[in-house]
Formats: C-alpha cells, sequence, structure tokens
C-alpha cells in the first residue's frame, strides 16, 4: 500500500459523516478477510481467508445475520493443508456506542467443515466493533470464538476484518397538492 493510498483511507475516516441510525428492515451486506486458531487437538494450526455476511436489522439494536467464510488452514506434522469452511447464523446485539463506534455482541449456531474428517456444528459468540464512513457504509471487526459439539466442544478463535454496506428501506411519501393547481 502506498503513502498515498494511506493518507487518502485516513482522512476518510476522520471526514466521514456519522452513520445514520439503523432502522428495522435496514440490510447489511459485508465482505470480510479473516484469520483463524484452532485448539491443538483438532490438528489444525492456522488458517487465512475470507466471507461474506448478510443482515437484517429488526430494530435500532437488534439483528440477525448469516454468514460464510472459507479459509486454508495449515496443519501440524507436514500434513497438507486443508480447506475449512463456515456456516453461521447468529442474533447480533448493538448494546453500546462509544462515540461513532458500535459495539456489537452476538450468539448463534454454526457448521464447520474441513475438506478430509472434520464436520460438526456448534455455537458461537462475537465480539465486535463498527466505525460509520457515511450512513451507507461502515468498517467492521469481529472476534468470534466457535464450539465445535462433534468434537467434544473443542473450539477455535477467528478475527475478521472488513466492510459493511447498508440497505435502507424505501421511504414512501405522499405527495402533497401541487401549488397552482385548479382542482
Amino acid at each position: 500500500m502506498s503513502v498515498r493510498t494511506l493518507y487518502v483511507c485516513i482522512a476518510a475516516l476522520v471526514l466521514s459523516v456519522p452513520a445514520a441510525a439503523q432502522e428495522r428492515g435496514t440490510m447489511e451486506l459485508g465482505a470480510f478477510a479473516s484469520g483463524a486458531q484452532f485448539d491443538h487437538d483438532l490438528s489444525l494450526k492456522t488458517a487465512f481467508g475470507g466471507g461474506g455476511r448478510i443482515g437484517m436489522y429488526l430494530d435500532r439494536t437488534w439483528s440477525v445475520e448469516f454468514e460464510d467464510a472459507e479459509m486454508r488452514a495449515t496443519r501440524p506434522n507436514g500434513l497438507r493443508d486443508v480447506n475449512v469452511g463456515l456456516l453461521s447464523g447468529r442474533l447480533v446485539n448493538t448494546p453500546a456506542r462509544l462515540g461513532r463506534v458500535q459495539l456489537l455482541a452476538g450468539v448463534g449456531l454454526g457448521v464447520s467443515t474441513e475438506t478430509n474428517f472434520m464436520h460438526s456444528y456448534g455455537v458461537d459468540a462475537l465480539v465486535g466493533a463498527k466505525l460509520p464512513i457515511t450512513d451507507r457504509v461502515a468498517f467492521r471487526v469481529d472476534g468470534v470464538m466457535d464450539w465445535l459439539a462433534n468434537e467434544d466442544w473443542k473450539s477455535y478463535r477467528s478475527i475478521r476484518m472488513g466492510m459493511s454496506f447498508y440497505r435502507h428501506p424505501l421511504v414512501r411519501t405522499v405527495p402533497g397538492p401541487v401549488s397552482g393547481s385548479t382542482r
């Protein structure tokens, strides 16, 4: 990344306007890069990849979201790297705001698969933050902890960084009388 690009990104964050309050029906579309570290007993070490999410606000502080992520995981003892896929659905709350930063907390269910042997469902917990850039775009960082039921509740931790894009519900207005009309 060039220094010039870095300055433009910093300026965009500093000069950004606060996001409009999320309201019922606002849709959040997100893309993220991710990194994970696995419980040693899962025969996986670290993984890097990316994914996407779609969420819908139930009101100003509650949303339901679904995400799909794919990562390439390294393995110990010279074993070949494998693909790991994650599907999750969770309920997310915005319990507090620190200035313009929105704090996030969520819980949900998920499915994790690995190319060769690991196929498990489980639960996850999310802690994160969003920094609005405009009323339609935000930078988002999440830390997620997953526990795998089929693997004796072994766990893995991941961090996700990316952008969220908002589609606000349509606001329908009833047109008023046209001035100068003869009815």
